[in-house]
């Protein structure tokens, strides 16, 4: 029986590994991972360790380890295709019939592939002649060339078809585009660059992949940030910008900031530990991840003075 792609994500991304490891076996913090004793050797001291950034684990006694998918399998002695029957029925999901269609994840790799590809053309456009004005801006802002690097921040060409024309020719469809929300569409059917004389910052996820982009923009246009919309490769209430640096510096605590120029000034000021929600109020999801790595959080105000520890 071959499993669609699709269902085996959105199966691992209801079965949060530390959640599944923690009914079996008495999981406690190790620095930003948790640890436990193995369930599958005899040993004292905790040698497993719970990965919640890759969602895996790793026992460093006897070797065994691999995703929630895999756990299952060996605690509970089932073949593969049970234990995802065993882990669909813990999290309320129906297993899929042989042959389901598997477009959902094959739309989300297109738009991984775009993204990236987009956020290299926004980064060339930056250190071009055409970007200056993008340019201007960061210099303005006190940012240095190795840390406009560092972030992979981007400028927006003032047209209104410049990135669609870049990505067609790479082989992308206007639907496709569409869908990643790097394009609109008129109401006659056009389609037409949604990020326009913007100064540029590419959201990452923890492995990674673009995921998403805010712009800000150089005139008086509004809005004056325009983030990317939900797509099926984001969900801005589940991310928080800058956490794939700082989820290896935080150290007992992170800093909340209020937007992209804050992170990364406070960033390029020392403070790698320095995160911020993505023009949302601060969701249970953000919250709970956050809570995976510390136990303290700073929250920052735009002054950049600390307002509150918690």
């Amino acid at each position: 029986m071959a499993l669609p792609e699709s269902f085996l994500q959105q199966l691992k991304l209801s079965c949060d590994i530390e959640s599944v490891i923690s009914s079996y076996v008495t999981v406690k913090r190790q620095g930003r991972n948790r640890a436990c004793l193995c369930p599958f050797h005899s040993e004292k001291t905790p040698s497993m360790v719970i990965y919640n950034d890759t969602q895996s684990f790793y026992c460093f006694g006897c070797g065994a380890g691999g995703d929630v998918i895999t756990f299952i399998m060996k605690i509970e002695n089932l073949d593969y295709i049970e234990a995802v029957r065993f882990l669909a029925d813990r999290a309320g999901m129906q297993m899929p019939e042989t042959g389901v269609d598997d477009s959902a994840a094959k739309l989300k790799m297109r738009i991984l592939e775009m993204n990236r590809e987009a956020a290299r053309f926004f980064h060339r456009c930056l250190i071009s002649p055409a970007g200056q004005a993008g340019m201007a801006y960061f210099k303005k802002r006190q940012l240095t060339d190795e840390t406009i690097k560092k972030f992979g921040l981007g400028y927006a060409p003032d047209s209104w078809d410049a990135l669609r024309k870049h990505l067609r020719a790479k082989g992308y469809s206007d639907e496709e585009l569409y869908k990643a929300f790097l394009v609109s569409r008129s109401q006659k059917g056009h389609y037409f660059d949604i990020y326009r004389n913007r100064v540029m910052f590419p959201i990452l996820d923890l492995r990674g992949n673009v995921i998403a982009f805010g712009g800000r923009v150089l005139d008086d246009s509004k809005p004056k940030y325009l983030n990317s919309g939900d797509t099926p490769a984001f969900k801005k209430t589940n991310q928080l910008f800058c956490l794939n640096f700082a989820k290896n510096e935080c150290k007992g605590s992170l800093i909340l900031a209020e937007g992209y120029m804050d992170v990364i000034a406070m960033y390029q000021a020392g403070f790698h530990n320095v995160v911020a929600t993505l023009g949302t109020a601060l969701t249970q999801e953000q919250a709970r991840m956050i809570s995976s790595y510390v136990d303290e959080v700073i929250l920052v105000s735009e002054s950049g003075k600390p307002m509150k520890r918690e």
